[in-house]
């Protein structure tokens, strides 16, 4: 949310879900995102800010610098670019450098998932098509994935190409997506 028009010496908006930011320099007046967790200031940069409710909270930044701060105990990080903070336990920050490609393209309207788990490929699937995933080879869990799609490819075309990774089998039943093994072929 946000104000038709910003007053006073704040430009402050808050956030549920996640947005990319590219915020103009303005030393006078800060930007500040606040979400249920943590507040993000900065003066002129770009970052990405992950916030779903039930959900670990992570500042990426892209360019510039930007201070996060737990709105529970006043602790802050700064970052640099390509560094990511997410809050553990709600008390501390993690920091760790991060592939900012996976942003960038989020903000272009495309999935990228580099290395990552399948679980969380799945997760971020599932939230985006609105349907339930069941995994089940607990095996797969740990698989993990180089994948790109566009975001406004149809729920059908993911489902087909995550069956031309050559261990899955993905199939769409209404609104759930059921992973397990692919079987191999008997001889």
């Amino acid at each position: 949310t946000f104000p038709t028009a910003f007053e006073g010496n704040q430009r402050v908006v808050k956030l549920v879900g996640e947005a990319y930011f590219k915020v103009s320099k303005d030393a006078k007046h800060p930007f500040i995102v606040q979400t249920e967790k943590v507040m993000t200031r900065v003066l002129g940069t770009e970052f990405n800010l992950r916030a779903y409710p039930a959900a670990d909270t992570h500042v990426t930044l892209i360019t510039g610098s930007v201070i996060v701060n737990n709105r529970a105990n006043n602790k802050q990080v700064k970052l640099v670019p390509g560094q990511d903070a997410s809050l553990r336990n709600g008390q501390d920050f993690d920091v760790t450098v991060v592939d900012t490609d996976y942003y960038i393209q989020w903000k272009d309207g495309f999935f990228y998932f580099d290395n990552l788990p399948l679980v969380e490929v799945m997760k971020e699937l599932g939230r985006w098509y609105n349907v339930d995933i069941e995994i089940r080879d607990n095996s797969l869990m740990s698989y993990r994935l180089h994948f790109i799609a566009e975001r406004q490819a149809s729920i059908d075309q993911v489902v087909e190409n995550l069956n031309g990774f050559g261990y899955l089998s993905v199939v769409r039943k209404g609104q759930k997506i059921i992973i397990s093994k692919k079987s191999l072929p008997s001889e």
